[in-house]
């Protein structure tokens, strides 16, 4: 059975504005060809795509199923198409990175500049989510790149290695924690600490350093906000484990304190996971300069960590 490209993508039009009128406004087409194309569809896959009332069309079980199915290939096929229009030019394309919200913190704000300075014709989209969230969205193809905790043979997708970063505690003003004065990993059971619930990548980090260490922490808050976070704790409700890039900020102003956590030190690795069908110029062009601001973050002292990847990447 052949289904209708255009079909397809009429569908989606349809399913993102949730109304049939306003997805043929959108789209410049007659309401009632529209309908038509949509009822075709229906009958070619022998189920209801959507439940009509009077205040427009939601999806059924079947067209959520089948919306959450074309998102990545759909935006895969407009890459393909926006990358073979760009041969004889300059790169240009949209593309959507996904990043976890301590990564967000420190990248997101100069890479948008790097790629404004360095590719004016690409449409970035940048993507907050914790890595659960994002390995999910990058498999369906709903982002193009993502950074990852790592290592990256745990992960089912092409990947290369960014940089490590120490972990360190970060308390409230109140906690006298002070950057010249190591703390024991031990001790860190002894206090109440504030984490992400897993399966999320700064949680598993630190459940998966206790674990070595044969000990057990204190979890008495779990928030999935790392803004929520890092205000719990400078509430002096209790500690957390981020990396110091992730905090940096508020440690200069006064609000939060740190200190380096020792025997063991807990590290977390970051790696860069690109969709199995991100390879147009565009996705080359913005891990090029992922890596290039990397490394300037890093270069600077603005980024504490260690560079994973060679330095002929940069070029």
């Amino acid at each position: 059975m052949d289904v209708d490209f255009k079909r397809l993508a009429s569908f989606m039009w349809i399913a993102d504005l949730g109304s049939l009128s306003r997805a043929a406004d959108r789209m410049r087409v007659a309401q009632p060809a529209l309908s038509r194309q949509m009822r075709l569809l229906e009958a070619e896959l022998g189920v209801a795509l959507f439940a009509r009332h009077r205040r427009g069309m939601s999806l059924t079980p079947a067209g959520e199923e089948l919306r959450s199915r074309l998102v990545g290939p759909l935006r895969q096929i407009d890459m393909v198409i926006e990358d073979i229009r760009s041969l004889s030019s300059e790169v240009a394309g949209n593309i959507a990175i996904g990043v976890p919200p301590t990564v967000s913190l420190v990248l997101a704000g100069s890479l948008a500049k790097r790629v404004v300075s360095q590719a004016p014709n690409v449409s970035l989209r940048v993507v907050e989510g914790y890595a659960a969230h994002l390995v999910d969205w990058l498999q369906r193809g709903e982002i193009d790149v993502a950074i990852l905790y790592g290592p990256a043979a745990d992960l089912q997708l092409k990947t290369e290695e960014l940089l490590v970063e120490d972990i360190c505690l970060v308390g409230s003003a109140e906690s006298h924690l002070s950057a010249a004065k190591s703390i024991e990993f031990r001790e860190l059971t002894k206090l109440p600490l504030i984490l992400p619930s897993r399966p999320h990548g700064l949680r598993v980090v630190a459940d998966n350093a206790a674990a070595k260490a044969k000990m057990r922490l204190d979890v008495r808050f779990q928030a999935d906000s790392f803004v929520l976070m890092k205000e719990l704790v400078e509430s002096d409700l209790g500690y957390s484990m981020m990396p110091y890039s992730a905090v940096a900020r508020e440690v200069e102003a006064g609000r939060l304190c740190w200190a380096p956590i020792v025997n063991p030190i807990v590290r977390r690795q970051l790696v860069l996971a690109t969709h199995p069908g991100a390879t147009s110029r565009t996705a080359q062009t913005l891990t090029k300069i992922i890596r290039r601001e990397i490394s300037e973050l890093v270069n600077s002292g603005r980024w504490s960590a260690q560079i994973l990847f060679e330095k002929n990447s940069l070029e």
